[in-house]
């Protein structure tokens, strides 16, 4: 009486069937749009219909808690799919050319990047990069010629959160040997948290002063997490 009221664990396993029409996936979907689903919910949409003892959001549930969420999941090859309970052939082969479609829209980006690129597109291709190992730290090099065109990227050094072995000395021989005119610098927090340390402010400064000699630009230097990016050329932070 009064309404539907549960916990939010409840609604995850509860059956589809059993559940509001107004607050199932698909309808919900069309009242408030895609984007106001969640993982669990967006993942039951595409996996459809559930099996006797399960429902489609009862399966969502099992395969993003059991992979620790998306970034683990949309690497399943098709043979593991099939072996949770109510998948089968079909619906894991929609899963896997569902997340072979986003894998190669991503792809298309990260050309796109190479001729049109700013600091948003740049931390979406990063952001990708550490999802694989975001507890250590990465420093990351673009290089482009005159025309800000993309002519060579690299991950520079791989390191712990305290220590990263990072060098001006370094960085500018990697611009002025692929004929480089300017670069952005991309660097990650393990921690999160995006806002510069002492550290990065006098590494960046210290490198702008040395690129001033050799008649190069820093384009800017850019601190990424899986939540945000810090810009030091826009002197601000911004939350994903």
């Amino acid at each position: 009486p009064g309404g539907w009221k549960f916990s939010w664990a409840e609604y995850l396993l509860a059956k589809i069937k059993d559940i509001p029409t107004s607050e199932r996936p698909r309808e919900k979907a069309l009242r408030y749009g895609v984007d106001s689903l969640t993982n669990y919910e967006l993942l039951a949409m595409l996996i459809s219909s559930g099996c006797k003892d399960k429902s489609a959001l009862d399966i969502a549930y099992e395969m993003l808690d059991e992979n620790g969420g998306l970034v683990s999941l949309v690497q399943k090859p098709f043979s593991d799919l099939i072996n949770y309970k109510g998948m089968g052939k079909i619906k894991a082969v929609k899963l896997v050319a569902c997340f072979e479609l986003a894998r190669r829209f991503q792809n298309q980006k990260v050309e796109e990047l190479k001729q049109n690129h700013s600091v948003d597109d740049i931390y979406q291709k990063y952001k990708l990069k550490i999802m694989d190992d975001p507890y250590q730290e990465h420093v990351f090099l673009i290089v482009m010629n005159r025309k800000k065109e993309i002519v060579y990227e690299v991950n520079l050094y791989k390191g712990t959160e305290e220590s990263v072995d990072c060098s001006s000395i370094e960085i500018i021989r990697q611009v002025l040997i692929h004929n480089g005119k300017c670069f952005y610098l991309i660097h990650n927090h393990p921690s999160g948290f995006i806002k510069p340390s002492a550290q990065d402010v006098a590494f960046t400064t210290e490198l702008i002063k040395a690129c001033e000699k050799v008649k190069i630009k820093m384009h800017d230097h850019i601190i990424i997490s899986l939540s945000g990016y810090y810009s030091f050329k826009n002197s601000g932070a911004k939350n994903t």
